[in-house]
């Protein structure tokens, strides 16, 4: 994994197709030949009818494809559920109504391979391909927090494939429960409710993250206060990091995680006053693909096929969101 390599280089079989399955939206390119020929993201609708939300996905896979001109060869799948190797969903805490449903059912009619891989760890092996990285930790901050890690060129998936799930180490253990069911886990603390929730009290009234992140473009106190809030808490979870695996790169993205342009700043500057003695500190940075670097991990899944995790089936747990 040395060197810049395009999402959509020459290695493309031909007509493929990438999905990004998130907590709150769907995200899809075509790409014919290495080149990127539609993209679309389509928000889920509100409501929790797992149907409907099949169909639609269905239906724009559809359009995908018909806009491609014919089956694509390989579809890679960047998937937030957590699924089975049946292809049913076995949680998905944003979208409970989808456990036990399949989730290969929407791609039945695409005539494609289709291949599933945890969102974040794609995210993770894109970044570190677009950026020449062989070690590197990618960070995603949205409906949920995913990571995924790249040590000496490898993906670390670990003994049953889900290595990588930063979002449940435990960075406060008097903090709030997470959705695991784990009291302070990162999740918990930085994901896009929780950062909207610490913004609502320190600014007392009611915030959304778009409304965040615009109060950190303004350098609002209370915008500030929980950037810091983040940044801290995500530095703990870093510093484990850097004494297990070492990166050498930081990459923070995820909807919100790429809209919080000062937060790799911010975190840098927490994890250096923390930092063992003569300890080298990875470069921390706004992810390389921004808020679409799951997506570019499934183009890439779309592209290589399953050599691009070292051969092991993709179909296993995504991020919680």
């Amino acid at each position: 994994m040395t060197g810049t390599r395009p999402f959509t280089d020459s290695a493309a079989p031909g007509r493929v197709l990438a999905v990004d399955i998130g907590g709150t939206k769907l995200a899809l390119r075509a790409v014919d030949a290495g080149v990127a020929v539609h993209e679309r993201t389509v928000p889920w609708p509100a409501g929790g009818d797992a149907a409907g939300q099949s169909d639609l996905l269905a239906a724009s896979v559809a359009e995908a494809v018909g806009v491609l001109g014919g089956a694509p060869v390989r579809i890679g799948v960047a998937a937030a559920p957590n699924v089975g190797a049946d292809g049913c969903v076995v949680s998905w805490p944003n979208r409970p109504e989808w456990v036990g449903r399949s989730l290969r059912a929407p791609f039945v009619g695409s005539g494609a391979e289709v291949l599933f891989g945890d969102d974040a760890t794609l995210a993770g092996l894109a970044e570190a391909r677009s950026t020449g990285s062989r070690d590197l930790v990618y960070l995603g901050i949205g409906t949920g927090v995913g990571g995924g890690l790249v040590s000496g060129g490898r993906l670390l998936t670990g003994a049953w494939g889900t290595a990588g799930e930063l979002g449940h180490l435990v960075v406060d253990p008097q903090g709030p429960r997470c959705r695991c069911g784990t009291r302070g886990c990162l999740q918990a603390v930085v994901s896009a409710e929780a950062l909207a929730a610490h913004a609502s009290a320190a600014r007392g009234l009611a915030t959304t993250t778009a409304e965040l992140v615009a109060g950190v473009r303004r350098s609002d106190p209370w915008a500030e206060r929980t950037l810091d809030h983040a940044a801290d808490l995500i530095a703990r979870a870093l510093r484990v990091l850097v004494e297990l695996v070492q990166p050498a790169h930081v990459r923070i993205g995820g909807g919100l995680g790429a809209a919080l342009a000062p937060l790799p700043g911010r975190i840098a500057r927490r994890l250096s006053e923390t930092a063992r003695p003569g300890r080298p500190l990875p470069e921390i940075g706004s992810a390389f693909h921004g808020p679409h670097s799951s997506l570019a991990g499934a183009a890439l899944l779309a592209a290589h096929g399953p050599s691009l995790i070292g051969g092991a089936d993709p179909l296993h747990g995504g991020s919680p969101a």
